[in-house]
């Protein structure tokens, strides 16, 4: 593991993702979901996703899904009024998340966590096209987990 990735591996921001993550799989065997999903977090800096849900061992870990997680200190209330339902995701992530569908056939999702729920959104659909995007703005910001700028 490179000293970046391990740094990265200890940040609160990272123990959210993965909280997200797993409560994202926990629903969905609530829910009575034949597969076991398992989030593997992406090795491939390119793919630019936080992660990927893939199948039970049994059925050869097939992928199931892209993963983007968004973790926001407020709670449903507030992303309800004062952000009028809209979840931000980076545009980069939007086309990354694109690509891997188109690539390997299968969608991606936005896991958005707040304080009081998970909200889990298809964004992209298995053959590529956006789902569930209603408004797309580009604007420059600095807030990243990592340092830099994101658009």
């Amino acid at each position: 593991m490179s000293k970046v990735r391990a740094s990265r591996a200890m940040t609160p921001a990272f123990k959210k993702e993965r909280e997200a993550a797993r409560k994202f799989i926990r629903h969905k065997r609530s829910k009575g979901d034949k597969f076991w999903y398992r989030y593997v977090r992406s090795k491939v800096q390119m793919s630019r996703l936080d992660g990927l849900l893939i199948g039970p061992e049994t059925e050869g870990h097939h992928l199931i899904a892209g993963i983007e997680i968004k973790w926001r200190r407020f709670n449903l209330h507030t992303l309800m009024t004062q952000h009028n339902g809209e979840m931000l995701m980076p545009a980069d992530k939007l086309l990354a998340g694109q690509a891997f569908a188109y690539a390997f056939g299968v969608p991606t999702l936005l896991l958005y966590l707040l304080d009081d729920c998970l909200i889990a959104q298809t964004v992209v659909a298995g053959n590529g096209d956006k789902q569930n995007v209603t408004r797309e703005i580009y604007e420059l910001s600095n807030k990243t987990i990592e340092g830099g700028t994101v658009q």
